[in-house]
C-alpha cells in the first residue's frame, strides 16, 4: 500500500469517527432537549404552530442517530436505521403518554405524528449527508 493510499484509509477512518462522535452529540443533546421541552409544566409553548414545533424538536434526533451509525456496513446500516426510527417512534409516544397526567400538559396524536415525521425526515437526511461524506471521502 503506498503513502496516498495509507492517508486515504486513515482519513476515511477519521472522517467516519467524526461523524460518529457528532452524531452522539446532537443525538444526545436533542434527547435532553425534547424530554425538557415536552415534559416541563412550565415551557411556554404558546409560540405558535405546536405541530411544526414539534417536527422540529425530533428532526435533529433522526438526523444524529443516523449520523451516529454512519460508520457501519451498509447491511447494518439499514438495520440501525430501522432501530434509530423505531426509537424515534417511541421517545415520541413516551413523551405524549407522559403528559397524560400533567396538567398543564396535553397529549395529542398531531404532536405524536410531527414527532415521527421530523424524527423520519431527520433519519433521512442525516442518512443522505453520511451517504455524501462517505462518497467524497473515496
Amino acid at each position: 500500500m503506498g503513502l496516498y493510499a495509507g492517508n486515504r484509509v486513515r482519513f476515511k477512518a477519521m472522517q467516519a469517527s467524526v461523524l460518529r462522535k457528532v452524531g452522539q452529540a446532537i443525538t444526545a443533546v436533542s434527547a435532553m432537549v425534547i424530554a425538557y421541552a415536552t415534559l416541563q409544566p412550565s415551557v411556554n409553548t404558546d409560540l405558535g404552530n405546536d405541530s411544526f414545533l414539534h417536527f422540529l424538536l425530533f428532526f435533529p434526533l433522526g438526523f444524529g442517530g443516523a449520523l451516529w451509525m454512519a460508520q457501519l456496513e451498509p447491511a447494518l446500516q439499514k438495520r440501525a436505521r430501522l432501530g434509530i426510527l423505531l426509537l424515534v417512534l417511541f421517545f415520541g409516544a413516551a413523551t405524549e403518554l407522559a403528559q397524560v397526567p400533567m396538567d398543564a400538559r396535553t397529549a395529542s396524536l398531531s404532536d405524536f405524528v410531527a414527532d415521527a415525521a421530523g424524527g423520519g425526515l431527520g433519519l433521512l437526511a442525516g442518512g443522505l449527508l453520511a451517504s455524501r461524506a462517505k462518497r467524497t471521502a473515496r
